[in-house]
């Protein structure tokens, strides 16, 4: 039952909690004013880097080859273990 309960006011203050932070975050509306300067300073920005743009040629080098390592193949060597008897 007290889980219950518990359960109960968790959700209730998660869904409170959600619509005020909804409420709070609105944004604020521009004027025509504001609108307006921002409209004329996005064209003149676009209209500076269309007459500032050249083409521009980049060469890429190639990506140098790896290096192949050769693996020397060992000899193969024989050893013979001697078996040895415990002392007693």
């Amino acid at each position: 039952m007290h889980k219950l309960l518990a359960a109960i006011v968790a959700s209730t203050f998660a869904f409170a909690s959600v619509s005020f932070a909804a409420e709070t975050v609105k944004k604020e509306e521009l004027t025509q004013d504001q609108r307006a300067d921002m409209r004329t300073r996005a064209d003149q920005l676009t209209r500076a880097r269309a007459a500032d743009s050249t083409q521009v040629t980049t060469r890429v080098a190639p990506a140098p080859k790896a290096k192949m390592h050769q693996v020397k193949k060992s000899k193969k060597v024989s050893r013979t273990t001697k078996k040895t008897q415990p002392k007693a």
